[in-house]
């Protein structure tokens, strides 16, 4: 009777564990579509820089700064997205990998999402600044300098995804971890493939390993899977040191998910946020250049957006932080299991504001283009000639400035003098 309970609290798990995989994963392909829309529809957008430079004569048609990050937003929501499918559902299986793969795999995800919560606060920034600056913006702000902060960004975020394992000993942590078949992973009890292979590698694959840069910082990193006689050993049995099953409470810690991403892609972002906000609400807005609009009315809106986004931050973030605190702070918690899965499905879903909030609509693009005014003034096609007409006057002046045209003026006066 136990084990036929045991069988079914299993078959029970394994299905939840499947409809969670496929819930994620639909939640990754909505992500893709709306950054696809959003490079589309940036794209498809003339800009109010793009209208100037051509009307300036500044050579092929170049984007402005806010079209730059917009691109990168879209482009780093689509390609996490599509990472996001195959990885989330290796996760999920908690299969047994080799350490180093295992930490790919778990921090793929952390630095797509400390990315674009950096994108989305240089978007919010960016549009403060031109708010803010007014006709001082294009001097202040050009595309090299958000290129070079962008790559700032990006550098910030591959070291904030992956600081726990550039200080630490991970390896020490994942031999002590919960590897054994009652290891929970993201609120799901159980080990749901096989469990670990025992493997006990001969003497002469610890004789065959080739040890590389022993006395640098990161020495004997390669020597834990390079073995010059590759062929007499299988992938796990070179792996066998350091081989366990992949899983984010496996390889992350809770020390990590609190004071280091907590910090950077909650409490930063949250912070950030709140300035602008409270900035817009107490300084009075000055009118942009090349806009006819009222600047209370554009104020307002931003306000509107900002509170948006502030509150679907906090209700779709918060929820994980706080149970990431709780298993810290106090590790006797028992959370239930839908508690955390929910938890990580509402951070999850917080994917899809950032691409939605900075899509640009088509009634907005052409209030942009209404509302520049073009250097050169219209003319009306009644007055302009067209190019027929005037070679063809031209050719009519250069036949009165003949000589004989003249002449035969001079005759018809002598022949036919006017009354």
């Amino acid at each position: 009777m136990i084990k036929l309970s045991c069988q079914r609290t299993g078959r029970a798990n394994m299905e939840f564990m499947w409809l969670y995989s496929l819930c994620q994963c639909i939640l990754s392909v909505f992500v893709i579509v709306v950054s696809v829309r959003l490079c589309m529809a940036v794209s498809g957008s003339s800009t109010v820089a793009d209208i100037q430079e051509r009307t300036q004569g500044a050579g092929p048609q170049l984007r402005s700064v806010t079209c730059c990050l917009r691109l990168c937003l879209g482009w780093v929501g689509a390609v996490g997205g599509a990472v996001a499918v195959p990885v989330t559902v290796l996760l999920n299986l908690r299969t047994p990998q080799c350490l180093y793969t295992c930490i790919t795999l778990v921090c793929c995800p952390l630095l797509v999402r400390q990315f674009t919560m950096f994108l989305l606060m240089l978007l919010t920034l960016d549009s403060h600044l031109q708010h803010h600056l007014a006709d001082r913006y294009s001097s202040v702000m050009t595309r090299q300098r958000a290129l070079c902060v962008v790559l700032l960004c990006w550098v910030g975020s591959v070291l904030s995804s992956f600081a726990q394992f550039i200080s630490s000993d991970v390896l020490d942590t994942w031999r002590r971890g919960g590897t054994g078949p009652g290891t929970a992973g993201l609120g799901l009890p159980g080990n749901w493939t096989t469990s670990l292979p025992h493997l006990t590698p001969s003497p002469k694959y610890h004789h065959d390993r080739k040890i590389i840069g022993k006395y640098l910082p990161y020495g004997g990193f390669l020597s834990k899977f390079y073995v010059e006689d590759m062929h007499n050993f299988t992938y796990a049995e070179i792996h066998s040191s350091h081989w366990g099953v992949c899983a984010p409470d496996n390889i992350l810690s809770p020390q990590f998910l609190v004071y280091v991403h907590g910090m950077t892609v909650f409490l930063l972002p949250l912070l950030c946020l709140l300035a602008i906000y409270l900035d817009l609400l107490c300084i009075k807005p000055r009118k942009t250049p090349f806009s006819h609009t009222d600047p209370l009315n554009k104020d307002s809106c931003r306000v509107r957006s900002l509170s948006l986004s502030l509150s679907l931050l906090v209700v779709l973030c918060l929820p994980l932080h706080i149970i990431h605190a709780l298993l810290l702070f106090t590790p006797s918690t028992n959370l239930p299991a839908w508690a955390h899965a929910v938890a990580v499905f509402l951070f999850q879903l917080y994917s899809l504001v950032p691409p939605i909030l900075f899509t640009p609509s088509k009634k907005k693009v052409g209030e942009e283009r209404a509302s520049f005014p073009l250097s050169v003034p219209h003319i009306p096609p009644a007055v302009t000639p067209s190019r027929g007409k005037s070679v063809r006057m031209a050719l009519c002046e250069a036949v009165q400035a003949a000589p004989w045209a003249s002449a035969k003026h001079s005759l018809k006066a002598k022949v036919c003098p006017e009354v």
